[in-house]
């Protein structure tokens, strides 16, 4: 745990609560993280994200009245959006079938469920940003490459016959 150094990082975290908010600080100062950015709403953190360049975002799921699906979705399609493949964690308290289908088809990168150790938040940090999936940008999705293993019968096209 202590090889995660986060020094470097612009970090941005977005959560209503702010007990919930000042333990993620915690978490990420443990990794020398220094350029914490914090925002209680979901269009706070989205004016955030326009004016910083922000490395990576852990977003709560359930804020109001912007909630963190809807973030993921205003940075992925936005007009206006200046990284629509920034790595995006939603912090999710109930991670049951429904918001973990919502957090994947939003175009999450990650979702890690509260409560949370100091050392799963740096092992998904390192894992979002180290092992960064194929950007999908069509027309019914944008997003990290919702496939994260291949299919064992799926032929891989650059893998020869014999």
């Amino acid at each position: 745990m202590n090889d995660i150094d986060l020094a470097a990082l612009n970090i941005l975290i977005a959560d209503e609560n702010r007990f919930a908010l000042s333990i993620l600080r915690q978490h990420l100062r443990t990794f020398d993280a220094e350029n914490l950015f914090e925002a209680h709403s979901g269009g706070e953190a989205y004016n955030i994200l326009c004016a910083k360049p922000i490395d990576i975002a852990l977003i709560d799921f359930d804020m109001a009245p912007v909630s963190g699906p809807a973030f993921v979705r205003m940075v992925r399609t936005g007009q206006d959006s200046p990284n629509p493949s920034l790595p995006i964690i939603l912090l999710v308290e109930n991670a049951d079938l429904n918001r973990l289908t919502v957090a994947r088809d939003t175009g999450a990168s990650e979702v890690l469920t509260k409560p949370l150790s100091a050392k799963m938040l740096g092992q998904r940090i390192l894992h979002a940003l180290e092992n960064q999936r194929a950007f999908v940008n069509a027309e019914s999705f944008v997003g990290p490459d919702r496939r994260r293993r291949r299919d064992a019968h799926q032929p891989d096209p650059d893998r020869r016959e014999n």
